[in-house]
């Protein structure tokens, strides 16, 4: 979570637009970012990013205050993401394989660069996965969603995000 001043809500609020400009420059990058590993494309993750800030600046009446203000904004450009997945016709894939492996080093530094190493991997085998998996695997994984909070968003049963979830990951595991 990144350390943001609650006052400056309270000023965009008031249509105080430097606090507006200082409210996107403090979150735009993680927006992006949570855009572009649902939608894998830059141009579509810009649209939904600038999309979910104008949703929140025109919504603040309807922050409570009772999350952080980064959840809450994480969470609309996570729904308006899901939006533009669903407008492209999102397709759920059955997945069953199921794959084990372990990691073992020794040296700290050769760690470390085995490490990194298996980060670009996973990463690159996120991006193999089909839509609906990698959404799943975003958002649990990445964005830190539990079953339930992700039933809700997709609008699915919580065992229904368990087993997608489970199948997903094993289909990760034997893509790396």
């Amino acid at each position: 979570m990144i350390n943001f001043d609650p006052d400056i809500v309270e000023q965009c609020r008031t249509g105080n637009r430097m606090a507006q400009m200082l409210l996107y420059k403090t979150f735009y990058k993680r927006i992006y970012n949570t855009c572009y590993r649902i939608l894998r494309d830059s141009s579509d993750a810009e649209d939904v990013m600038q999309d979910s800030f104008l949703k929140a600046l025109t919504g603040l009446d309807k922050y409570d205050g009772s999350t952080p203000f980064e959840a809450w904004l994480v969470r609309i450009a996570i729904n308006s993401s899901i939006d533009k997945l669903r407008r492209k016709s999102l397709d759920y894939v059955s997945l069953d394989e199921n794959i084990g492996y372990n990691i073992i080093d020794k040296d700290e530094n050769d760690e470390w660069e085995h490490i990194k190493d298996r980060v670009a991997e996973v990463k690159a085998a996120i991006e193999k996965l089909p839509e609906s998996s990698r959404l799943i695997i975003n958002l649990y994984l990445i964005e830190g969603y539990d079953h339930e909070e992700i039933a809700e968003i997709l609008n699915i049963a919580p065992g229904t995000s368990r087993i997608q979830y489970m199948r997903a990951k094993q289909k990760l595991i034997a893509l790396m």
